[in-house]
C-alpha cells in the first residue's frame, strides 16, 4: 500500500501479492500497457474473464455501475477485476470524485481495480505530476499500490531486450542490443514492436546489427541525427540518401528539419561541453536530458570531437533561416530542406 517501484511491483506480483487498487502512470506508456495486460492475465483466469473482467475509458466511465460492480459478489471466481484507461479527473464534478474515492476506499478482497493513464498527460513539469493528479495519487496510496513508469536507462533497455531474446532462443550482443534501443528511440513500444518482427525472422542464431538496419523501422530523431554528422561531415551522397528515406511528403520535410536542428543543437552543446572539460554526463544533468534520450547527449559528444565549433554554428543559422523561410512564406519545403543541406554541406572552412 505504497507508491513503489516497476521492478518491486513485478516482483510482488509474481509472488502472488495482489492489491486491491493500482494506480500506473508514467513517461513510459509501452511498459505501462504491457504490465497492465500482464497483471490483467495473473489475476484473472480466462474462462472466468467473460463475467468478471470489466474494462472502462475514463470519458465513458460511469460511477454508479463501477458502484454496483464493486458491491456485487464474483461469479465462479476469486476475484472481479475492473480496468480503467485513462481517469479524467479534471473532468469530475466533486461529488463525482468523492464518490469514487468511497469506492476506492471500500475495496475488499473480492475486487481489483487497476487504473492505468497511457492518453493523458498529467504532468505539471517533467517529474511533477499536477495538482488533481498528485492529492489523488496521494490518496490511492493509502489503498493500493501506486507506480510510476519512469523510462529506462540505454544500460536497462539492453539487457531487457538480450533477456527476451534469449527467451525466445535468440542472442544480442549488449553493443547491438544498445544500438536497436536508439533505433527504437528508447520506445518501449517501438522496441516490442521490433522486436516481434526480428523474432519471427530469424527464428535462431544471434541477431546482428545487419538484421536489425534490415528489418527495423528508424525512427526520425535517430536518422535526423545520422543525417546532421554526414552534414557536418560533408557527406552529399549518404545525407541526401538519408533525406529521402525519411521524407516522402511535404510535411515530413518540416518535421525532419526541426528535427536534424535538434540533433545539431546536442552537437552544439556537446561541443562547447568538450571545450571547458565538461563530460557527457555533464550535459545530461545541465540540460535535463530524461533517461529514454540520454543516449543523444552521449553521441553527440562522441560524434562532435571531428567537427569544428564554427561549421556547428553556421549550420544552425543555415537551418534557423530554413524554418523562417517556411513558415513566413508558401513554399515548397522539399526545396527548402535540400537547398538548406546543399549549404550546409558546401560550407568552407
Amino acid at each position: 500500500m505504497a507508491s513503489i517501484s516497476d521492478k518491486a511491483l513485478s516482483s510482488l506480483v509474481r509472488s502472488g501479492k495482489i492489491d486491491s487498487l493500482y494506480l500506473f502512470y508514467g513517461r513510459d506508456v509501452g511498459a505501462i500497457e504491457s504490465f497492465t495486460k500482464r497483471l490483467v492475465n495473473k489475476i484473472m483466469p480466462p474462462e472466468s474473464a467473460d463475467m468478471n473482467l470489466h474494462r472502462f475509458t475514463g470519458k465513458s466511465l460511469d460511477l454508479s455501475e463501477l458502484g454496483d460492480i464493486v458491491d456485487a459478489y464474483p461469479l465462479f471466481c476469486e476475484r472481479k477485476v475492473v480496468v480503467i484507461n485513462d481517469l479524467y479527473l479534471n473532468e469530475l464534478k466533486k461529488n463525482d470524485l468523492t464518490y469514487l474515492k468511497d469506492i476506492i476506499k471500500s475495496l475488499d478482497d473480492s475486487t481489483t481495480i487497476i487504473i492505468y493513464i497511457t492518453g493523458i498527460d498529467i504532468y505539471r513539469s517533467k517529474t511533477a505530476l499536477n495538482k488533481e493528479w498528485a492529492s489523488f495519487a496521494k490518496y490511492c496510496e493509502k489503498y493500493g499500490s501506486i507506480c510510476e513508469f519512469k523510462p529506462k536507462s540505454l544500460s536497462d533497455l539492453s539487457k531487457a531486450i538480450a533477456a527476451k531474446l534469449s527467451k525466445s532462443g535468440l542472442s544480442i550482443s549488449l553493443s547491438d542490443a544498445s544500438y536497436l534501443a536508439q533505433v527504437c528511440l528508447c520506445s518501449t513500444t517501438v522496441i516490442n514492436n521490433e522486436l516481434s518482427k526480428l523474432i519471427f525472422y530469424k527464428q535462431s542464431g544471434e541477431i546482428t546489427k545487419e538484421d536489425i538496419d534490415l528489418l527495423c523501422v528508424g525512427q526520425s530523431d535517430t536518422d535526423s541525427f545520422k543525417l546532421a554528422n554526414e552534414i557536418v561531415a560533408k557527406r552529399a551522397r549518404p545525407a541526401f540518401e538519408i533525406l529521402s528515406s525519411l521524407c516522402s511528403k511535404p510535411d515530413e520535410y518540416i518535421a525532419t528539419l526541426s528535427s536534424v536542428n535538434s540533433a545539431f543543437c546536442d552537437l552544439y552543446r556537446a561541443k562547447l561541453a568538450r571545450s571547458i572539460g565538461a563530460t557527457d554526463s555533464d550535459i545530461v544533468e545541465d540540460f535535463s536530458y530524461p533517461a529514454n534520450l540520454q543516449f543523444r547527449a552521449k553521441n553527440a559528444y562522441r560524434s562532435c570531437k571531428d567537427y569544428s565549433l564554427k561549421d556547428i554554428r553556421r549550420c544552425i543559422m543555415i537551418l534557423s533561416d530554413a524554418d523562417y523561410e517556411l513558415k513566413s512564406s508558401r513554399c515548397d519545403p522539399e526545396v527548402v530542406v535540400q537547398k538548406a543541406i546543399s549549404k550546409m554541406i558546401g560550407l568552407k572552412s
